[in-house]
């Protein structure tokens, strides 16, 4: 492993590339996408590591304006960025002399796997994708984390962010938001709940990763679909896999469903009795999902 950095426009993307022992040859490519406020030092490098093994030429990456990259405001969740961060990822991949440029793929773990099956439905240079619990967050944020709300409801919610926005352009502090709920607190779901344990405890805690996302985020992400146009431009091959007890696991269904009929290399694994942060360090569960990826995109 070795930290590097990528370009994207006028900015640098922080990047930590994973290479196979063997040094022989053109290796596969593969970008992966770390969960809306984590970094790639969390869940992403699991992925990333351990793929490596595999004998693939993998890159973990902070997003644009998150943990080690750049781009002012800090904190923002910008999915139209977070989109095209990934095909600033492939460009670097395709100018490494040992990645064969025509076998780059893609894998997403939470809001990364939505943002996955994003940037590969626009950019063709990625040849297949697999998402790990995946989160289309322009759903999750307009309809709730079960799925269950209406988009019209978050309409005092574009308010409230409007006012506090008005706020700070006229010299308060940015106003925040928090990706996941405090430690301890039984009214959220138990998704999140795992979510907490995760990001705010010793289990994984980093210092980049503070579970804050500026209001600014929020108009953004309610105007964003992760499915968009998928069922149109999406004829990669898919990887599915997600928990059987998953509360965000509709969001694994719907991309499932939006392409039935419609791209017959899709392949959907619901594991039985997987929870959502399962896959993110739970060694019973992320062992076999990295191996059903790297099977999965050996057939490529």
């Amino acid at each position: 492993m070795q930290p590097i950095s990528i370009i994207k426009g006028s900015i640098q993307l922080a990047g930590l590339l994973f290479q196979p022992n063997t040094t022989a040859g053109q290796f596969p490519g593969v970008v992966v996408v770390h969960p809306g406020g984590g970094v790639k030092e969390q869940a992403a490098s699991v992925y990333a590591e351990r793929l490596s093994h595999e004998g693939y030429v993998t890159i973990a990456f902070d997003a644009f304006h998150q943990g080690d990259s750049g781009g002012l405001p800090h904190f923002l969740e910008d999915p139209n960025s977070r989109v095209t961060d990934a095909s600033a990822v492939v460009d670097y991949l395709e100018r490494l002399d040992y990645v064969d440029s025509e076998r780059i793929v893609i894998v997403g773990i939470c809001a990364g796997g939505g943002y996955a099956v994003a940037a590969a439905t626009a950019d063709h240079r990625i040849r297949a994708a697999a998402i790990v619990s995946a989160v289309n967050i322009g759903d999750s944020t307009r309809l709730g984390w079960y799925g269950n709300e209406t988009a019209a409801s978050k309409l005092d919610l574009l308010d409230q962010v409007a006012e506090r926005i008005r706020n700070e352009s006229r010299g308060a502090l940015p106003g925040t938001i928090n990706y996941v709920p405090q430690v301890g607190d039984t009214s959220a779901p138990l998704d999140l709940q795992d979510a907490a344990d995760y990001y705010l405890t010793p289990r994984v805690q980093h210092l980049n990763s503070q579970n804050i996302m500026l209001d600014r985020s929020m108009p953004l992400l309610l105007n964003f679909d992760a499915y968009s146009f998928a069922d149109e431009y999406f004829t990669q091959p898919l990887l599915i896999i997600a928990g059987e007890q998953a509360e965000s696991r509709w969001n694994s269904e719907r991309i499932a469903d939006s392409l039935e009929g419609k791209n017959n290399r899709v392949r959907k694994v619901i594991v039985p009795g997987g929870r959502h942060m399962d896959f993110y360090d739970i060694e019973d569960y992320v062992g076999p999902a990295v191996q059903q990826i790297a099977e999965f995109f050996q057939q490529i």
